[in-house]
């Protein structure tokens, strides 16, 4: 069985998606002014992606790198703590089961230092579940496996409520 992140890593990608897997054209270099609310509109936003199966996170940090995030990633609560000490990040994009906490206590833990934009990924998409996300304050609730529209679609909206 071929894993995602070999699925995302080969040469020989899917038909539909072509120009996604692409690598990018050489341009000549052009010096363009960027000024007021334009440099922040250009600052690439940053993603920090939690999740504890390799190959989810790989496929993910590939994917979001693709679309144009800056990423960073953990693979539990604990780093993604230590993170968000560290580092700064614009987005949460969490797994609801950890191996030391749940997506639902990492965002709770995280809300208490600033506000922080969050979509939960999850197996597990029950009412119940998708329920307890939102009450935990994520924005919306991706059900694994996500696609890259549904991802595109709700990171889009994250964006576009504080624009």
């Amino acid at each position: 069985m071929e894993s995602t992140y070999d699925v995302f890593a080969s040469a020989d990608v899917p038909a539909i998606w072509p120009g996604f897997f692409a690598a990018p054209k050489q341009k000549s270099p052009k010096h363009v002014e960027v000024t007021g609310s334009q440099a922040g509109e250009q600052a690439k936003r940053c993603i920090l992606v939690v999740e504890d199966h390799d190959d989810t996170l790989r496929s993910m940090k590939i994917l979001l790198t693709r679309l144009g995030y800056e990423v960073l990633s953990a693979e539990n609560m604990t780093d993604a703590l230590r993170i968000s000490e560290e580092q700064h990040f614009d987005i949460l994009l969490s797994d609801i089961g950890l191996p030391d906490g749940t997506g639902l206590e990492l965002l709770r833990r995280l809300r208490a230092k600033r506000n922080i934009k969050a979509l939960a990924l999850s197996g597990f998409g029950m009412d119940e579940d998708i329920e307890r996300s939102y009450e935990a304050g994520f924005a919306d609730h991706l059900t694994k496996p996500v696609s890259i529209d549904r991802l595109q679609a709700a990171i889009s909206q994250l964006e576009a409520e504080n624009d």
